[in-house]
């Protein structure tokens, strides 16, 4: 009971009518009546994406639980949402717009990690050992120019050379 003398249920409930033509009632409708999942999965997944956004907000707002299990909530929260995005990118044969975030990795580091793994290892065992580490030669003079073979290009020298110079005048 509440302080006011009337029972409280712990329940919400949680009731939406649309109607045709608005686009909330098409979405409804699609979650209702899709042939390829039931109306509970379709109402399950509309109420999962509606979490994806709203649950770290509605965390906040009920006030129960630290700023860090928001915190992580919201990671959690921006990854399925990123998933939904990347989804619906494929789907469409549209353009990611989180892709190029400033805030997404720029691509993969993994073999970068690795190179940077291994100096760190030799340089280790090198300090352990007592061994001299090796000093770099002299830099060269770059205003006398680097020579290339164009090797140093790897595929980006295979797509140069097969453009070849524009011509647009």
């Amino acid at each position: 009971m509440s302080q006011d003398g009337q029972t409280h249920s712990d329940r919400v409930k949680f009731i939406y009518n649309a109607q045709f033509p608005a686009a909330t009632a098409v979405v409804l409708n699609y979650l209702l009546n899709n042939p390829h999942f039931t109306g509970r999965q379709g109402r399950q997944q509309g109420m999962d994406a509606m979490m994806a956004f709203y649950r770290p907000l509605a965390e906040e707002f009920h006030g129960e639980l630290s700023v860090s299990e928001i915190q992580e909530m919201a990671r959690h929260c921006v990854e399925r949402l990123a998933k939904q995005i990347a989804d619906l990118c494929d789907r469409y044969h549209i353009t990611n717009p989180t892709a190029n975030s400033p805030t997404a990795p720029a691509g993969d580091f993994s073999r970068l990690e690795a190179v940077l793994e291994q100096c760190l290892s030799r340089i280790a065992d090198a300090l352990q050992s007592g061994a001299p580490i090796p000093r770099a030669t002299a830099a060269p003079n770059l205003e006398q120019g680097v020579d290339m073979d164009g090797s140093e290009l790897g595929d980006l020298a295979q797509v140069l050379s097969s453009t070849g110079p524009s011509s647009s005048n």
